[in-house]
């Protein structure tokens, strides 16, 4: 064979292989869509297998109340178990790249130097220290900025003489399970107590699903998604319940022109308030939060950068 033959050779069969990985990797790509695709029904299954209602089906096949010839194989353990966590598997394998996994990442805070300010507080102000481009040895930074800027924390320091500061409040009231409720125009105390049983009930399904025990206190964090306004009554039913924490999208948690009677009520049952989140994208739920604060000692709030985790990947 000569040296043009060997070329030919091995050129075309580079092309075979070229044309071969093109034609696998756009089914793969196109397959990787689909599955991407339907994870809003798969979580749809997993609500429904780790909830009351799969449950209540399964009884209701055990004492032959449903119609022979109806096809049940999601009321079998195992298929669906085994079903999700092979699913998990393959979100694991398409986050190798630094996807995090199955793991779904919320950023609930605000970037700061584009924040919202409540009426009256200063706004955050960069200050160039040094800039490398001007011949410094590196970039520097310092700011100024208010400690109720943009996403940030209460302590009960803040409306309450004989409060808690920030660096004296223990950690955990801002890093725990919590549960994101919707809820638009203001809260009364009725809807207070519907948000409340609505967490109870998703804590103890929640619970259940994870083989988890009891207490793990989602239902005392609870967030608010959406344009909401907490009123004295829901104040009250809130510190009533003892709270770890509520945290909401607006600046302040009560009226915007009158905030001083709802701040009393819960900063005054020790309560912790999270101001100026984000959850126009996080569906209702539990999650891990992390919404830890600068350790300002001595200081009345504030700022942090909240992030919601959500092992099942809801999002």
């Amino acid at each position: 064979m000569t040296k043009t033959e060997k070329a030919v050779k091995r050129i075309s069969e580079m092309e075979t292989i070229l044309d071969e990985a093109r034609k696998r990797i756009h089914a793969l790509e196109e397959a990787i869509e689909e599955f991407e695709e339907y994870q809003d029904s798969i979580r749809e299954l997993d609500r429904y297998y780790s909830g009351k209602d799969w449950k209540n089906d399964f009884e209701a096949d055990e004492r032959g109340e449903l119609p022979a010839d109806l096809k049940r194989g999601v009321l079998s353990e195992d298929a669906v178990y085994d079903l999700l966590e092979q699913n998990r598997d393959l979100l694991n394998r398409l986050g190798e790249d630094g996807d995090n996994g199955a793991i779904k990442v919320y950023d609930i805070s605000q970037e700061v130097f584009g924040c919202a300010v409540y009426p009256g507080d200063p706004s955050p102000e960069r200050i160039v220290m040094l800039k490398k481009s001007e011949g410094a040895v590196c970039n520097l930074t310092a700011l100024k900025m208010c400690a109720h800027n943009g996403t940030h924390v209460d302590a009960p320091y803040h409306f309450v003489e004989e409060g808690k500061k920030i660096d004296e409040v223990d950690l955990t009231k801002w890093v725990g399970y919590a549960y994101v409720a919707e809820h638009d125009g203001e809260i009364t105390a009725k809807d207070a107590r519907k948000i409340i049983k609505a967490a109870r009930e998703a804590e103890a399904d929640f619970c259940e699903k994870c083989n988890a025990e009891s207490g793990i206190d989602a239902s005392r964090r609870i967030l608010v998604k959406g344009k909401a306004v907490v009123t004295e009554e829901a104040a009250m039913v809130f510190a009533k319940e003892k709270l770890l924490l509520f945290g909401n999208e607006s600046q302040t948690v009560g009226p915007e022109d009158a905030p001083m009677a709802v701040h009393l009520i819960l900063l005054g049952a020790d309560m912790t308030l999270l101001e100026g989140i984000r959850l126009a994208e996080v569906p209702d739920g539990i999650y891990l939060l992390n919404a830890a604060p600068l350790n300002l000692g001595g200081s009345d709030g504030a700022p942090c950068r909240a992030i919601l985790l959500d092992p099942w990947g809801r999002g």
